[in-house]
Formats: C-alpha cells, sequence, structure tokens
C-alpha cells in the first residue's frame, strides 16, 4: 500500500462537480441548495493507501519485456535469496538459468505507467543520459554493462533518474556535503547471519535481495519519494492494536490525515525517519539527502509551533517531536546524538506537562501521552533521575479519567517510577557512603519494590506470559546460550524488558545499598557467616543475571527470528544460514536497543559482552539504526560508556 496524500473531505457530487463543499451535516449546503440528495463523507483513513500491486507488478513485465541487462552491486555474482526468487518468479523476472544467477533482468527503461504519471523514476532502473550512452558503446560487454551499478546507485535512479540531484540547491548545502553526513554504507558487515554448529562465519545479509524485493513485489512503495519515505517508516515502526498490544504509532495516519493539526510538520518528520532508515540500510546518498532536508524542515516548523500557544498543544506538535527522537536513533553516531535525543524527549515531557489534563479527552491523546512517558522512563532510567512530579501527578489524572482500557504495563511503569525514585535517592555513582540513618529504612524499601514486582508478574493475565525454549542446537549468533522466549507480540516483550531492566536497577542499588553503606555502618551484618544481609545481597545478584538472561532470550523474537501465529498458537525458529539471510525488522529491533545496551553493560564474561556486541552491529547492518553501532563500539571500546547508566564499577554485581 502507498500513501497518497491527504484526499479530499467533500462529499461525492460536489467533488465530481469541483464545488466548493462546506462539510455541513446530515448534508452540506450545495446540495441542500440545489435540492438533490447528499451522498455524505466518505471515510478519509480508508483512502490515505491505494493498492499498487497491479500497477506494480504490469510496471515489471513491461520492463523485463525489452530484457536489458544490469549487475547489482559490487559482486561478481547476484543470487537471490529463496524469499527474493520467489517475487522476481511471481513477476516474471528471475529464472533458475546459470545466466539469471549472476544478472538480474531489470529492463530498458519502460514506458509511462497507463495512469499517464511522467514521474521520474517509472523505470526501475533508468538508463543513464542518453549522450552518455552513445559515446560508451564500446565499453560495454555482450549480455550486460562492463561498469557494475551499486544499490545505492539503482534507488538514486529510481529516484532522480540521474546523478545530478537538482534539489541539491545553493542553500542545502549543509545537508549535501559529505563532511556533514553522519551516516556510512553498511558495507560488509552481517546482518543477524546464522552459524551451523561449527561452521565459519560469512555474511549473510542479502540488502539488495531486501530492498530488490521492496521495489518490485505487491505493496512496493511508489516512486515518489516522499511517499517512500511516509510508506518506509508505516512499514517498519507502527504497530497495530493486536491482543495486549495496544499498538505503537498506530495513530500515525489519523495525524497526517488531520486537517486540524500541522499536516506539513508531521509528513516532515515522519518522511525524515522513514527516507533515513532506508538510506541508511542501502547507502543512496540522494535519500539521506532528502531525510536530512525533510528533518531541518521539521525541527523549523515545531519551533515555530512552540511559539504560538494553540500550536504548541496540537498532538500534531508532541508526534512530530516524538518521531524526531526516533530520528536521531537512526542517525546518531556520536554522543552528539544521544544529547540531542535526550533533548527531543525532554521536549516532550515539557509538551506533556503544557497540554495538561484536556489532553486526555480523545484517545489518540491518551495514546500519545502513554507512549512519550515510556520515552521519558528510558531517559529517567538512563541517567538515574527521577520522574518530573507534575508528570507524575498527569499520570495519576490519565489512570482516573481514562477510556481506554487497563493493562498491566500501567501498574509496572508506576512501580518503575518507584523504582526511580529510590535509585536517584541512593546515587551509586557516588562512591562516599552519606546515608549513615537511612540506609536500612531504603533497603527495605527497594527489597518490597521488588517483592512487588514479582507479584505483579505473578498475576499477569495468560496472554502476557511467555514461552521457555531450549534448544542447544540452535544457531549461537542467533540464540544465547540455547535459550529464547516466545511473546505474544514483540510489543509484549518489550513490555517484559522494561520490567527486567527495572529489576537489575533497582537490584543495582540494593548492592550499592549494602556495599557502600552497609559496610561502613554494619559490618557485622554483612559476614558470610550469617550475617542479617548475607542472603539479600546473594539473591540481588542473582536477580540481575536472571534479568540479563531474560533479555538476552527475548532477542531472537524482537529481531525476527521467531515465527509466532498467536491466533493458532504455533511458533518455530526460523535461524537463517548464511545462504538465505533475512532482514531485521526495525521495530523490534528499536525496541530491543536500550536493554541489549545495559544487559551488555553488566560485568559478565567476554564471550557474553561479544554476543550482545554482534547482535548491535547486525541491528545496523540491517536496519539502518546507527545507534546500535555507536553502541556497540561504547561496549567494545570504552566499557566505562556504561557508568552512565549503572554504579561506578565498585557497585556493579558480579557475573554469576
Amino acid at each position: 500500500m502507498v500513501y497518497c496524500g491527504r484526499p479530499s473531505l467533500s462529499c461525492a457530487r460536489c467533488r465530481a462537480k469541483k464545488k466548493r463543499c462546506d462539510k455541513a451535516t446530515p448534508a452540506c449546503g450545495q446540495c441542500r441548495r440545489t435540492g438533490h440528495k447528499c451522498p455524505g463523507y466518505h471515510d478519509v483513513s480508508a483512502l490515505i493507501f491505494r493498492d499498487e500491486t497491479r500497477r506494480v507488478i504490469h510496471r515489471a513485465q513491461t520492463v523485463h519485456t525489452h530484457g536489458a541487462t544490469v549487475t547489482l552491486g559490487n559482486s561478481p555474482a547476484f543470487t537471490p535469496s529463496p524469499a527474493t526468487t520467489e517475487a522476481l518468479s511471481a513477476v516474471g523476472l528471475y529464472s533458475p538459468s546459470p545466466a539469471a544467477s549472476s544478472h538480474l533482468s531489470a529492463g530498458s527503461p519502460a514506458p509511462n505507467s497507463s495512469d499517464g504519471e511522467d514521474r521520474p523514476g517509472n523505470d526501475l532502473v533508468n538508463s543513464r543520459d542518453d549522450a552518455k550512452d552513445s559515446g560508451n558503446e564500446g565499453h560495454r560487454e555482450q549480455g550486460g554493462f562492463k561498469d557494475q551499478i551499486s544499490l545505492g546507485d539503482v534507488l538514486d535512479n529510481i529516484i532522480h533518474g540521474d546523478n545530478d540531484d537538482p534539489s541539491a540547491s545553493d542553500e542545502m548545502q549543509f545537508f549535501t556535503s559529505e563532511s556533514n553526513m553522519s551516516w556510512e554504507k553498511p558495507g560488509q558487515l552481517v546482518a543477524l547471519p546464522s552459524l551451523s554448529p561449527g561452521s565459519a562465519s560469512s555474511p549473510g545479509c542479502d540488502l539488495r535481495d531486501g530492498v530488490m524485493s521492496m521495489l518490485i513485489a505487491p505493496a512496493a512503495p511508489s516512486e515518489s519519494l516522499h511517499e517512500l519515505g511516509i510508506s518506509y517508516f508505516l512499514t517498519n515502526y507502527v504497530l497495530p492494536d493486536s491482543g495486549p498490544c495496544p499498538g505503537f504509532l498506530n495513530y500515525t495516519l489519523e495525524i497526517l490525515a488531520d486537517p486540524l493539526g500541522d499536516e506539513e510538520l508531521t509528513q516532515a518528520a515522519v518522511r525524515a525517519v522513514g527516507l533515513s532508515g532506508l538510506a541508511s540500510t542501502t547507502g543512496a546518498e540522494t535519500i539521506m539527502r532528502k531525510a536530512r532536508a525533510s528533518y531541518a524542515e521539521a525541527i523549523e516548523r515545531v519551533n515555530t509551533a512552540l511559539v504560538d500557544p494553540e500550536l504548541a498543544v496540537k498532538d500534531s506538535t508532541i508526534f512530530a517531536v516524538m518521531v524526531l527522537g526516533l530520528f536521531e536513533t537512526i542517525t546518531c553516531s556520536n554522543s552528539e546524538s544521544l544529547e540531542a535525543w535526550t533533548h527531543h524527549i525532554n521536549g516532550a515531557a515539557n509538551l506533556l506537562m503544557h497540554r495538561g489534563k484536556a489532553q486526555f479527552q480523545t484517545k489518540r491523546g491518551l495514546r500519545i501521552f502513554g507512549e512519550a512517558v515510556s520515552h521519558v522512563l528510558t531517559l529517567c532510567t538512563r541517567y538515574g533521575r527521577s520522574v518530573p512530579p507534575r508528570l507524575r501527578f498527569l499520570r495519576v489524572e490519565m489512570q482516573r479519567t481514562s477510556v481506554l482500557r487497563t493493562d498491566p504495563s500501567r501498574a509496572l511503569s508506576s512501580a518503575h517510577i518507584e523504582v526511580l525514585d529510590l535509585y536517584h535517592r541512593v546515587a551509586p555513582d557516588s562512591n562516599t557512603p552519606f546515608l549513615p540513618t537511612e540506609w536500612e529504612e531504603l533497603l527495605s524499601h527497594a527489597v518490597e519494590l521488588d517483592r512487588r514486582l514479582e507479584n505483579l508478574i505473578a498475576e499477569l493475565p495468560d496472554l502476557w506470559r511467555f514461552k521457555t525454549v531450549n534448544d542447544p542446537a540452535a544457531n549461537p549468533r542467533v540464540v544465547y546460550r540455547g535459550t529464547y522466549h516466545i511473546y505474544y507480540s514483540t510489543w509484549v516483550a518489550k513490555v517484559w524488558n522494561g520490567v527486567r531492566a527495572c529489576r537489575i536497577i533497582l537490584s543495582q542499588a540494593i548492592y550499592c545499598l549494602l556495599m557502600r553503606e552497609g559496610i561502613t555502618w554494619a559490618p557485622m551484618e554483612l559476614a558470610t557467616n550469617g550475617g542479617a544481609y548475607t542472603e539479600v545481597l546473594q539473591r540481588a545478584a542473582e536477580t540481575t543475571s536472571e534479568m540479563r538472561d531474560g533479555i538476552l532470550a527475548s532477542v531472537p523474537q524482537m529481531l525476527g527470528f521467531v515465527q509466532h501465529d498467536a491466533d493458532r498458537g504455533t511458533s518455530y525458529l526460523d535461524c537463517c544460514s548464511a545462504d538465505m539471510p533475512r532482514l531485521v525488522p526495525a521495530a523490534g529491533a528499536y525496541f530491543l536497543l536500550w536493554y541489549l545496551f545495559l544487559a551488555g553493560g553488566l560485568p559478565h564474561s567476554s564471550a557474553t559482552r561479544a554476543w550482545v556486541v554482534d547482535r548491535l552491529r547486525a541491528i545496523r547492518a540491517a536496519t539502518g539504526i546507527q545507534k546500535a553501532e555507536f553502541l556497540a563500539d561504547m561496549l567494545e571500546t570504552n566499557p566505562a560508556f556504561a557508568d552512565a547508566v549503572l554504579p561506578s564499577d565498585g557497585f556493579l554485581l558480579p557475573d554469576v
């Protein structure tokens, strides 16, 4: 399905007559004046997408008929994966012959599509300038071009049809300058390759397969670059309401078509995220320049909205701020990008407080509030801060007035807020004891909080529970120590990982209270031969290791290797081998980033940390989320970076 922009809101008769419709109810003024029965208004959300399947297949078949040959990538042979082979065969573009295994028949430029649109990129691969082609006839080899074309070039051709970007005007030099591009081509990074026991490692993610199938398979994105970015965002980062999952950003379509909001702002923000993800995955420079231009446009419009009291409280403004935080995650390459993400989340928190209780009057406002608070909790956990009091008050008001269904995640997030308060009071980053009279009271509160979290987990409904599978023969690069979990959905796995991260932080606070305060003010209580707090110390260490292993066991499903049909209750582990690569679903990988980094920052064996680093790098290569690569570098080359989210080394729980 393709995003088609905002449809007309007029009634059918006014649209047909091209008259101005006042959109009155139950009948518009034009129909009343002429005495006609008003046919009413269509459902706007149902018209945002149109089915492009037949048109795309027709275009691909037309291209195939012309029979020109192009070799993609720098490898000597292009061998589609089985999934891509099936997609290519469905439209007549693949033959299992030796020649077809090394070349993809893409075709010479096709005529314009049947709907008469004259847009650049109607051809799968546009031919170069005629004069250039005529001057290079002698350089072509029989059966294909001598100079191979990279995937980035193919996408650039789809968009522009030639190497010159007419949009790169003087005022956009910042975005077209290579020195200002904070991204890199994925190159030979392995995207979730699978190793059979005893086999050697080899690059396995055939990104060319994935993108080519995305471009020519049914439901392919439109040639329009703006529509391509929005379609990529909706495909990768929007989750529908399903079972216990309330959805994630599933109100995006409403906001994009909302005439009361700033449509240009929301479209620019969504487009920036979609294009940056696609560009970072494929290495298409034109797309990344467009993504940064859209980001700059969105930032400018956000700043304009913030000085307008009416615009500042609209759903479109806070939605755009949250989405721009996602852009920083995708393009993150240094600590400055982390700071930019922090500013976006802080901005969202301020907007939540500015919007007040009025935001709870609509379901969309409630959903936006819940997701924004989730981001704030992640930020506070990362920096050991407590949640702002006014935001906590608004949470209470939201729970009191909410018209949405209740779910266990609210109770779990309330406990999470209490944990952050306690962690902030303990201040594990301090090496000097400073709680001579309070430490035992804080310790009792921490133990009680952990017990409450255990009780909440024990009372979860069946749909919230997960199944543990032990498979010693599973691919060791995909499954950590042969154990993985199966959840109802990746969103449920995300909530579970949030609980695990909360208990890890709480256990670190307990450990710090005992090893910094207890050993100073009551050393006998920690004696190995019957000390009152010895068991508490051991239990905190065991909880940390258990929660860490739980996070790592969720990785296969979060990254798409566990195929689970919740309706039928069936599931299986689809560990791809080196010759059957797969692309990582971006939403699950995005949910996993912080928790995977937290687990990797704990003190444990070098093999465990190497496994975490490998998964982070795989996420970067397959989804284009550059923050994964940055965090992997921090864990691998600068383990002390974890101090930003954990206590100092002296108060880190040892591995069990």
